[in-house]
Formats: structure tokens, sequence, C-alpha cells
């Protein structure tokens, strides 16, 4: 069974995913891999946002596909301005 937030990416087609890591049936780092193992969605941006800050997390996170991994808590204009770089847009 898919998890609904991976139903929802396919679904939707987003131009960007914030992503968090703990989810309740299958973990960010597991919907993150497989996004970017499918052709149809590899190239959408993966932004982790999790609380999980220890070394292994975030490499684990570079490792299942993720573009970006920030710690929560996080700044909030830092986050915009990340997002907006990844849509290409200007602030």
């Amino acid at each position: 069974m898919v998890n609904k937030p991976l139903q929802r990416q396919k679904k939707e087609r987003p131009d960007l995913i914030l992503l968090d890591i703990m989810l309740s049936k299958i973990n960010g780092y597991q919907v993150s891999r497989l996004l970017k193992a499918d052709e149809a969605y590899k190239h959408i941006p993966i932004v982790m946002l999790t609380a999980r800050a220890q070394k292994t997390d975030i490499k684990l996170g570079e490792e299942t596909g993720a573009d970006e991994y920030i710690i929560k808590p996080f700044d909030m204009d830092k986050l915009t301005s990340l997002v907006n770089s990844y849509l290409g847009r200007e602030q």
C-alpha cells in the first residue's frame, strides 16, 4: 500500500517538495528515494525539513536524493529564499 504523501506527490506533480522525515507509515527518506528513482519525478527538488540533526541522518538524506536538508527550528526567511531559488523566483 502506498502512503498518502507519496500518492499526493504523484497526483499533483509539484514544482518542489517540502518533506518531513517523520511520517506515519513510510518515512521521508523512503518517499525521497522512491520519487528520485522514478524518471517522471526525479527532477522535482526535495527539501527535507526535520528535527533529526545527527550526521548519519543528514548523510541518509543526501543518499536518498534530498536536494536540501534543513534542521528544525529553521529561519523562515532563509527557507523562503531557498524555495524561491529552486523555483527560479527573485525576491
